[in-house]
């Protein structure tokens, strides 16, 4: 899927420069609508499928790596969006459009390119470990048992003893007589602990700004300077973001090891800066609305914004890599695949939301909803995530998974030897008389 997921965004890209090439030379809507929608199609899907499967392969090619690797593996992954959006927003502010277009999908086809190529060179050297179970089949099955059966099939008192009566899921468990492992039945109640958790994607993507990408000289009438042009890409958010992943990497990780919070914490205070920087959006378009004669769609670019996308930045840090670590960390392996599908699934979720709530409120600026009811209803849904997600996160139970020492299996393997060493001692007897 990663492989497929890299052709269609080669795919998309190439499509999109034809498209562009074309309307260069002969300017039809219908061409170019054409184009772009299909090279916009195979973007989401291509993107989606290499997203969804690279965390999870990547790590089967870490098998024994440490926490911290994959850790660190985690953060780099999720750095890359925003240093490479950094770069592409402060060169379409810099650079006419009609550069900055062909030069910008050269450098997609190249970083595409590479990634396929080197595929090609390498794919002898990387593990592809198939999916030994399959994680909705036992989810549906386990489920399927706990609904037909209410009570244990093992109803002796010698064959467990328990303080408390054991759960409709436990019943599945084989020492209560059911046809699954403790292992099994544990991994399908962590799945269902982690699902409302994921609350804290779906809190980001809908307090997220979803900006029209804006090009400096784009509309004859807008002109915009550097700074304007900064503000009404959220330029600042992503350069936040950028400094905050390489200062967490490069100093935070190795010099205040002790003093990094637990994953649920750092997630909480996401979720707190998330809240807070919305209504810094909120204050701001109430006191100081855009202007009503504003007749050529110009963007909003009051300079108290970088504030909003400063806390925006930060915000992108904590919750999105936290929330993705906290993924891996957690679940089951042979579920790690679809959990961090719901991830994905969730945080797509929150954009379709936050994208279709503007068309209520009127929002006619493209660039950014200015209309402070529409950043109320915001702030109370995310202030109602945030409070969700602290309950959530504190009756919380981690998922601990104790290496048990399996005594029979160890008494079986010492007499296997045993009994092997005895039979080439007397092999060796037997041969040694017949030669005297």
């Amino acid at each position: 899927m990663i492989i497929f997921g890299t052709i269609f965004c080669f795919s998309s890209t190439i499509i999109g420069g034809i498209g562009y090439v074309v309307n260069s030379f002969y300017h039809s809507n219908a061409i170019l609508w054409t184009t772009y929608s299909v090279a916009y199609i195979l973007e989401v899907v291509g993107l989606c499928s290499f997203k969804a499967n690279v965390i999870q392969y990547t790590i089967d090619q870490l098998v024994g790596a440490s926490a911290e690797l994959l850790n660190t593996f985690i953060y780099w992954n999720s750095a890359a969006v925003p240093i490479v959006a950094t770069f592409f927003e402060m060169c379409r502010c810099l650079i006419d459009i009609q550069y900055y277009v062909p030069i910008s999908s050269f450098i997609a086809i190249i970083a595409v390119s590479t990634v396929l190529v080197s595929y090609s060179c390498f794919k002898h050297k990387l593990e592809n470990i198939s999916l030994l179970k399959n994680p909705i089949k036992l989810i549906v099955r386990v489920l399927c048992y706990a609904w037909k059966h209410k009570y244990p099939e093992n109803r002796s008192a010698l064959t467990y003893w328990e303080e408390e009566a054991p759960s409709r899921l436990d019943l599945g468990k084989d020492k209560y007589g059911g046809p699954f492992t403790e292992e099994e039945v544990e991994d399908v109640k962590t799945f269902f602990r982690m699902l409302p958790l994921l609350i804290a994607t779906v809190s980001y993507a809908v307090s997220d700004e979803v900006y029209h990408w804006i090009m400096l000289g784009w509309f004859g009438a807008v002109k915009l300077s550097f700074l304007d042009c900064a503000i009404a890409s959220d330029f600042f958010n992503f350069a936040t973001s950028t400094v905050s992943f390489i200062f967490w990497l490069l100093i935070i990780k190795y010099c205040f090891q002790n003093c990094i919070p637990s994953i649920l914490k750092r997630l909480s205070a996401g979720q707190v800066v998330n809240f807070i920087a919305l209504l810094s959006k909120l204050i701001l378009l109430t006191i100081n609305p855009l202007d009503s004669t504003n007749t050529n769609n110009a963007p909003y670019t009051n300079n108290f914004l970088i504030l909003s996308q400063f806390l925006d930045g930060l915000k992108f840090i904590l919750i999105i890599p936290a929330s993705l670590e906290f993924t891996v960390a957690q679940s089951p392996v042979h579920m790690r695949g679809v959990m961090v599908g719901l991830w994905l699934a969730s945080m797509g979720c929150g954009y379709l939301f936050n994208i279709n709530l503007k068309y209520p409120f009127g929002c006619d600026n493209e660039y950014m909803c200015t209309s402070y009811q529409y950043y109320l209803i915001k702030c109370i849904l995310v202030l109602i995530f945030l409070i969700v997600f602290l309950v959530l996160a504190k009756f919380y139970k981690y998922r601990v998974r104790e290496n048990e020492v399996n005594v029979h299996l160890i008494v079986d393997d010492h007499y296997q030897r045993y009994m092997e060493q005895e039979e080439e001692y007397s092999k060796r007897e037997r041969n040694s008389y017949e030669d005297n």
